[in-house]
């Protein structure tokens, strides 16, 4: 069981307990998730009025919030078994069929020899996580392992796949020769959405016999490892090992959600999107609080894509939140800070401790801070530490002026 109150170490460091449970396989599905990020337009960027003077005059834009770029976010369905009502980033369930040695022959259709894809898609340098080295997917199928995708090429499958089922935006191209960090965007009046959706929620095995009849390969090159989320032990009945990419694109996207799983869809600076969240019109996940966080030190789109490309290779580290309750809310720990536990506990059911401290006095007791506090359903970013594999470091929402100066 959970302590109440952590016993004083030898300096005097508060410290988490730990609970060891052991089962026999872990209570969690990996899943992908994807950071849609395009060039936003001057309309978006300066205001309608603006714009058209802005135009008359020829001259260059300057932003209402800092940021000349939008990031894509869907508000999922209130008869969601997960984040109802929450916005997130388009994604969903890994699928077998994301791992099917079926998709080396539509590569090799486009001169994509299976050596080139090794080389530039699994070719990263930094730290691999247990969905990346061991995933779970691979475990409970007949076909041995050795024959599936690697997991960081049927990952992005997936997350393409994900992402044009809820969405209707196809990332993938025609031509391979010459493959930009920007992402291609299939565009036909041919398709038949709603057919190919539902195909798809009967097999996602649909997925690549759509990419034989558009003539379309998925544009793997252009999704970029980005973070790497498991959802804590002590949060709901469902837990989700969840690999987010960033993609950047050039045009705008026709979006059509599927009106099942996501409902309403946004196009968002991060500073609109967490004013929007901090004054309560919208509900976000820690999550996507966190990357938002991280994301508000960039006001460039070309910085920002800048950024994506040089630490391509740099990796990503699972991170396992710890819940803690306090005096006047809750605190979700991160790996880095001073009140992480040396061995988390993953499997876990156990309710997390209740420390008789408030999150004020939490702060004090600690020098390395890595963590989110939680008032209700409010959740904000505290960190005083410089990110890992190379990575943005947050940045705390209220603590910050309205325009923010890029980082680069």
């Amino acid at each position: 069981m959970w302590a109440t109150q952590s016993s004083a170490s030898s300096n005097n460091k508060l410290e988490i307990p730990i609970n060891h449970k052991s089962v026999v396989a872990p209570p969690w599905k990996e899943a992908t998730s994807l950071i849609m990020v395009k060039k936003a337009s001057l309309q978006q960027v300066v205001g309608d009025e603006l714009s058209s003077f802005m135009r008359a005059m020829r001259s260059p834009s300057k932003q209402k919030d800092g940021y000349d770029y939008r990031m894509l976010m869907v508000k999922r369905s209130s008869l969601s078994s997960f984040m109802s009502n929450a916005f997130v980033f388009p994604g969903g369930l890994v699928e077998e069929a994301d791992f099917s040695s079926a998709w080396w022959t539509l590569f090799a259709n486009f001169g994509v020899s299976k050596d080139s894809l090794l080389q530039e898609i699994c070719g990263i340098k930094g730290p691999r996580p247990p969905m990346i080295q061991k995933p779970l997917m691979l475990s409970g199928l007949s076909v041995p392992p050795k024959q599936c995708l690697p997991t960081d090429l049927a990952y992005r499958i997936a997350a393409i796949r994900e992402t044009f089922e809820e969405t209707g935006v196809l990332i993938a191209r025609h031509d391979v020769e010459n493959k930009e960090t920007a992402a291609s965007l299939f565009k036909s009046d041919d398709i038949d959405l709603a057919e190919w959706r539902a195909k798809l929620q009967k097999s996602p095995h649909s997925f690549l016999e759509l990419c034989w009849e558009l003539k379309v390969c998925p544009d793997v090159w252009s999704l970029f490892e980005w973070s790497n989320w498991l959802t804590p032990t002590s949060v709901g009945h469902k837990r989700y090992d969840t690999m987010f990419y960033i993609c950047c694109i050039n045009t705008h996207p026709d979006v059509i959600l599927d009106d099942n799983e996501v409902i309403t869809l946004k196009w968002c600076s991060p500073m609109e999107m967490l004013k929007e969240f901090y004054s309560n019109s919208l509900f976000l996940a820690p999550p996507q609080v966190y990357e938002l966080s991280r994301l508000l030190g960039l006001d460039s789109y070309k910085s920002l894509r800048n950024f994506i490309v040089e630490r391509r290779e740099m990796g990503v580290e699972q991170w396992l939140p710890v819940i803690c309750t306090a005096l006047d809310g809750a605190v979700s720990v991160l790996p880095g800070d001073d009140l992480y536990p040396k061995e988390p506990d993953y499997v876990g059911q156990s309710p997390g401790p209740d420390l008789p401290h408030t999150l004020d006095q939490l702060k004090t007791q600690v020098e390395k801070l890595h963590r989110m506090e939680i008032r209700g359903p409010i959740s904000t970013v505290v960190c005083n530490i410089p990110s890992s594999c190379g990575h943005l470091t947050p940045l705390t929402y209220s603590s910050i002026k309205t325009n923010v100066h890029s980082s680069l």
